[in-house]
């Protein structure tokens, strides 16, 4: 199953409060706290990256593995 919005608001507003991530709701893209680059909600749109707790660029787990 793909991601869903509120997967992804879930997601983005973790990576701001836990690492200050800049999270821009309206336009649904956050930073990644690990690898700098913006992730859109759009990048979850294939079945290879479903994982929504993952980065779709460098494919860190967001929830467990950023120091």
């Amino acid at each position: 199953e793909l991601m869903t919005r509120r997967e992804f608001r879930n997601l983005a507003k973790y990576c701001e409060e836990t690492y200050g991530s800049h999270y821009d709701e309206d336009e649904a893209w956050f930073i990644c706290p690990e690898c700098g680059e913006p992730i859109y909600f759009d990048d979850w749109t294939s079945e290879e990256t479903a994982d929504w707790s993952m980065c779709p660029i460098c494919e860190i787990n967001l929830y467990e593995d950023v120091e």
